[in-house]
């Protein structure tokens, strides 16, 4: 749980009024992240004492998950407790993070449990020590992405409490290249939203329907205006891409690091349903429905449940799980891709054995273990006919 010490209602008000927002936005708030203020007389006896920089009016120590912070900063607040304490919580790298600084507090506990030490012992010991270069090089590997958005959340939130110009003084302190990283997030945002720009950055993806309705306007903006529907399916981990299916005219599927949209016209929806094709029955049959005419969603649904499957409908999945092997071996060199088709290619063709069984299934994972217990099936029979 949250633990904070707090000596002033200025830091108080700022913390709740952004937890709020943090909550309103993503659906999670710092949880595991404490807070404690030094006072600013006491401030270089804090850190002189750690080892810390003494210029800095706030630090994030990921051993413990605590921000640090000097007096009354909101600044500092922004960035050490949202900017550090979010993302040591919410995104891998920064979980990562926290796990190599715990083992390493682990193993310094283990290695001076026995006296006193003082802190050049513990560099001697960190210099021979594994967890902590692998420490360090991670450290190195992902510094800038680490400040860049502490940094990018202090623009946020100093915008959402009308603090932007203590923001703008820190900012022109910035080494120009520092500048630039941060533009291309502002510039981001603004473009796209602030749901997106941290599902770009890494953050934990807890979707629901509305939520991903708003993300869809902030990315696709007048675009939406022709959709029939759109639905949110797929695995649903929060550090996935967001399968949305859209329906939709003039139909542009869309791939960013954290949006997977895949789009079908009424036309296209029409054919997917008459084959029973996986493309279009895996997500229309298990997706939740997000915005749209939510009757012709129900009516598509209906139709894939009391249409007859025909034999053109099978052949159609046959057909299209040879196309599926032949752009898994056109790809051979892709692991990406490779895989892609290859899973295509498994579906589609399980599709067709339950189809040419009478059954209706709709998810990968039915389809594949129908189409497995077939086959053992299959093999049974073979081998007891070769038996007798």
């Amino acid at each position: 749980m949250e633990q904070v010490q707090i000596q002033a209602p200025k830091i108080r008000t700022l913390l709740d009024s952004s937890n709020q927002f943090y909550q309103d936005l993503l659906g999670y708030k710092p949880e595991q992240t404490s807070l404690q203020q030094i006072p600013e007389s006491q401030w270089n006896e804090f850190v002189t004492q750690r080892g810390l920089n003494p210029n800095s009016s706030g630090i994030y120590l990921p051993r413990n998950q605590t921000a640090v912070i000097q007096g009354e900063n909101p600044l500092s607040l922004f960035h050490e407790y949202f900017g550090h304490g979010l993302y040591c919580e919410q995104n891998l790298t920064g979980r990562k993070l926290v796990d190599l600084e715990k083992r390493l507090l682990e193993e310094e506990k283990q290695e001076f449990s026995k006296g006193k030490f003082t802190l050049e012992d513990i560099q001697r010991f960190r210099q021979q020590n594994q967890t902590f270069q692998e420490l360090e090089n991670f450290r190195q590997d992902n510094l800038g992405r680490y400040e860049l958005f502490a940094i990018w959340t202090e623009h946020l939130l100093s915008g959402e409490h009308n603090l932007r110009d203590d923001f703008e003084r820190k900012y022109d302190s910035l080494e120009r290249q520092e500048k630039e990283a941060v533009d291309s997030v502002i510039n981001f945002s603004q473009e796209y939203g602030n749901l997106a720009t941290m599902y770009s950055q890494g953050m934990a993806r807890r979707t629901t329907p509305e939520r991903v309705k708003g993300l869809l306007e902030d990315v696709y903006k007048d675009k939406l205006k022709d959709v029939r529907f759109a639905l949110l399916y797929g695995s649903k981990n929060e550090f996935s891409d967001i399968d949305i299916f859209i329906v939709g005219e003039n139909p542009q599927e869309s791939h960013s690091d954290f949006l997977d949209a895949k789009m079908q016209s009424p036309r296209d929806l029409r054919k997917g349903i008459k084959n029973f094709d996986v493309r279009t029955l895996i997500p229309l049959m298990n997706g939740e429905f997000i915005f749209g005419n939510r009757d012709y969603f129900e009516q598509s649904r209906q139709k894939v449940l009391s249409q007859p499957i025909s034999e053109e409908a099978i052949k159609h999945n046959l057909k299209w799980s040879f196309r599926m092997q032949r752009l898994r071996d056109e790809n051979s060199k892709d692991d990406f891709l490779r895989n892609k088709f290859e899973g295509y290619s498994q579906t589609y063709l399980a599709n067709a054995l339950v189809l040419r069984q009478g059954k209706r299934l709709f998810t990968k994972e039915d389809l594949l273990s129908y189409s497995q217990q077939e086959k053992k099936i299959q093999l049974k029979g073979g081998t007891e006919k070769n038996a007798t």
